[in-house]
Parts: C-alpha cells; structure tokens; sequence
C-alpha cells in the first residue's frame, strides 16, 4: 500500500473511530467504492458535505482523480494479495505430503468441511491456505468453522479472521487459540462478525 493510501485509510479510521462509528474502515471504503464506481452515480452535494463535516476528508479526497487513484490502488492492493494468498497456498499433493496421508483424503477432507481450499476456476488445481496447518497437523476444530464461514466471504477476508489477533480470544488469532487448545466454540461464534465484512 502507498504512503499516500496508508494516510487516507489512517485519517479515515481516526475520523470513524472518534465518532464512534459502527463501520469497519474497510466496509465504509467499500461503500465509498461501490459509490464511485463506473456504474454509480457521482456523490450528491449532500452526501459531499457530510463526508467532509464526518470525517477527515477533504475536497481533494472526493475529487474524481483521487476516486480513480483509490480505484487502482485497491485493485492492485487486492491483486497482491491474492496472489501472496495463493502463492503461501499448498496443493493437494503437498499437504497430502505433509499430513502422511493420500490425495484422495485429503480431497474427502475438504468435501467433509475439514480442510479449507481456495475456490477454484479453469481446471486449476485446488490449493488450500498455508494458515490451517501447524507443522505436520490440520489446526484443531476446524470441522466446526469451515462450514460456519459465510458463503460468499472472499478467501482473504477468512484469511484475516483466521490469522489476525482477536481481542475477544485473549489477543490471540483464532488459529492460534485453536493450536493451544481454546474453545472452538468461541471461534465458531465469532464466524458470524465475517458475514458483515
């Protein structure tokens, strides 16, 4: 991510924040973009003014230019990651490899919910994230959470609930409170929050 974007989405967080807004920065910057995209309509003076009274955005912000240079950076922000996403994911035949187990299991685990794979398109490969296995094991409880995660939750959206550090877990992310043993039903509960991001 840019300087420049860096120190939009910290102005923004403050500005949320300070208002006590309900909004996560990456839901309001995703209403922002669904706003200014190639279909919608430019923002009315109304929704000008309460953007600029609201938060700490300013008229060089919401100028069409800045929308496009957001546009692009998030696109390629989101490319990056994807392909980071992708690039840590195993294959099949890797963790088969590193579970001692065969193919043909670990494709059963992933159709029974107990492995979680990347969603797959031209005849690709199916790859699951590097996040669900510590050393040569499948992280504990995941039987219980994989089929909680919302349908249509994007694979880095479930990687960042996976992998980031949870205050109502004790500071740990949920992956590391699974490996130490931690209630899965404290994870399966937070599961739901994925479904407003």
């Amino acid at each position: 991510m840019s300087t420049e974007a860096f120190d939009h989405t910290e102005r923004l967080e403050t500005a949320l924040n300070r208002r006590g807004n309900p909004l996560s920065v990456d839901a309001f910057l995703d209403i922002l973009r669904e706003m200014s995209g190639p279909a919608s309509e430019p923002l009315s003076a109304g929704e000008r003014d309460f953007l600029l009274e609201v938060t700490d955005l300013t008229e060089e912000d919401l100028s069409a230019q800045s929308h496009e240079a957001a546009r692009i950076q998030v696109a390629e922000d989101r490319t990056l990651a994807e392909k980071e996403a992708r690039d840590s994911a195993l294959t099949t035949g890797e963790v088969a490899e590193l579970l001692g187990r065969q193919g043909a299991s670990i494709r059963r685990s992933k159709l029974t919910g107990d492995l979680y794979a990347l969603p797959t398109n031209n005849g690709r490969s199916t790859l699951f994230p590097d996040w669900q296995f510590g050393g040569n094991r499948v992280v504990p409880g995941l039987r219980a959470i994989i089929p909680e995660f919302p349908r249509y939750a994007h694979p880095l959206t479930i990687q960042r609930f996976m992998t980031e550090e949870n205050d109502e877990l004790g500071g740990r992310s949920p992956v590391e409170w699974l490996s130490a043993g931690g209630a899965v039903e404290a994870v399966a509960s937070l599961v739901a929050e994925l479904a407003y991001e």
